[in-house]
């Protein structure tokens, strides 16, 4: 009696999950780390900007923009390790973000705003704090871009059965980009322009720049 033939096996769709996208075709969380490393660097920029020169960086004011980012870069950061897992990573993408070796990212927004925080120290900076109402309103602005941006993206997970649209992890990841460079030409006016111009030309957009912060912040809570 003759054996049966084993019958081949079915390799389609149904039985094999298929490869999730993620934002723009990348690696999931290389749309995080790109902001992430992008606001780690204009806080780079605005401390040697202030370092360069004949006058000590303790004898100069850091600008506001480098307050709002210092909570933006913590919050990042907190994000950004607790993502890991559960959103970035091995779980969700078979490459890790930018297709990096694994953990360069963590490294180096690590090494970064450590290096960052240990040279602070040393060089004892002053730093330009606004008053205590708009300050309180623009740090507000930060968390409710993060805290709306996991609403949102909860709202939509629930009515899509757990998936987003790939149309709008795209259209999220370029609006957040396109934030961070506006955020890197209002830098550009803060360290370039305004220090050649008088007290009464200077330009102050302390609120378009909370809401670009804010709009960055929004992607990652939408990540979370």
């Amino acid at each position: 009696m003759a054996m049966p033939v084993d019958a081949p096996v079915d390799l389609s769709s149904d039985t094999v999950e298929p490869q999730l996208r993620h934002a723009l075709g990348l690696p999931a969380g290389s749309v995080r780390a790109l902001l992430a490393l992008g606001v780690l660097g204009l806080m780079w920029a605005m401390v040697l900007r202030f370092d360069n020169g004949n006058t000590p960086i303790k004898d100069r004011k850091l600008p506001l923009p480098f307050i709002y980012l210092q909570f933006q870069m913590v919050l990042i950061i907190v994000h950004f390790f607790t993502a890991h897992g559960k959103t970035i990573g091995s779980v969700v993408s078979r490459r890790s973000p930018l297709g990096l070796p694994r953990g360069s990212v963590r490294f180096l927004l690590m090494a970064g705003y450590t290096v960052l925080a240990v040279y602070l120290y040393f060089t004892q900076p002053e730093f330009e704090f606004p008053a205590s109402g708009p300050f309180i309103l623009l740090i507000g602005l930060l968390i409710g871009g993060y805290l709306l941006g996991h609403i949102v993206s909860g709202t939509i997970r629930f009515v899509g059965r757990g998936r987003v649209p790939y149309w709008f992890q795209d259209f999220e990841a370029w609006v957040a980009l396109i934030a961070l460079f506006g955020m890197g030409i209002l830098l550009i006016v803060f360290l370039f322009i305004n220090p050649s111009v008088s007290e009464s030309n200077k330009l102050d957009m302390p609120i378009t720049q909370a809401v670009l912060a804010a709009v960055v912040g929004f992607y990652f809570g939408s990540r979370s």
